[in-house]
């Protein structure tokens, strides 16, 4: 493998105009559509966030403000009415305070007429636990998707394999072959990244395929990141891309590696 060197967010993961980025995973997905989206929008390009399923409402220190629709329309509407912040688009709030997501088809329709240069999608939820794996109706993949994102957070090594570090832990289990309660190794991500029950599951075929290693906040961190790295891109999954990160960081982008 080789290894690139990225400045930003945009130029680690390959984004441009006209990409419909498409997050799965866990362990920072939502730290990533928002940092990602306000890197694009800050660029000058037309940049928005936002979920086919369901997230929490952003707080006033995120850097994207929520925008509600309940017909397409009128979100398209809305949209296209200035703001000096990045948006991230839902249906409407829930009463249980979360935000409900918006159709597949709404997110390829934002680009396909123009609304849109980027829209950056969280295709998933994980319980904010570091690994997880795709229940049947997981993940809700817009069909116009080019950019394919894996998201793993490396604290859940040397964990155990259950609900405590891993989102549906069971499914986990059934894709890696690791048994329930097993350390989570370098090996059991590597398969669930590479499995087609795990972390590849939903990816359109022409979509670049990318894994975010994030929180590789030491350097054993990414040491264990570029094992992985070296593997999957090698692997029968045939990942474009590898980024090792620690979103939480000033700067975020430790490694990128390609085949």
């Amino acid at each position: 493998m080789r290894r690139l060197e990225a400045g930003s967010l945009t130029s680690a993961l390959g984004i441009g105009r006209g990409d419909l980025v498409a997050l799965v995973g866990g362990g920072g997905k939502t730290t990533l559509m928002y940092r990602l989206t306000q890197e694009l929008f800050a660029s000058g390009l037309r940049a928005a966030a936002a979920t086919t399923t369901k997230i929490a409402v952003p707080e006033a220190s995120d850097p994207a403000e929520l925008l509600c629709a309940p017909e397409f329309r009128e979100l398209v509407e809305r949209l296209l009415v200035g703001s000096g912040r990045p948006r991230v688009l839902g249906k409407r709030v829930l009463d249980n305070g979360k935000v409900e997501g918006v159709p597949t088809e709404w997110c390829d329709r934002l680009l396909a007429e123009g609304v849109v240069e980027v829209l950056v999608v969280e295709a998933d939820g994980a319980a904010r636990k570091p690994l997880k794996a795709p229940e049947a109706w997981e993940p809700v993949v817009p069909e116009g998707t080019t950019v394919f994102v894996a998201v793993v957070g490396l604290s859940c090594l040397g964990h155990p394999l259950d609900e405590e570090t891993v989102f549906r832990a069971r499914l986990a289990s059934a894709a890696t072959g690791a048994p329930i309660g097993a350390p989570v190794t370098t090996e059991v991500v590597t398969r669930l990244l590479e499995s087609p029950n795990g972390l590849c599951k939903g990816r359109p075929k022409v979509a670049q395929l990318v894994a975010v290693l994030n929180q590789a906040d030491t350097k054993n961190d990414q040491i264990l990141g570029r094992k992985i790295a070296n593997s999957i891109l090698k692997g029968s999954a045939h990942y474009d891309r590898v980024v090792i990160s620690t979103l939480g960081a000033q700067a975020p982008i430790r490694e990128v590696w390609v085949p």
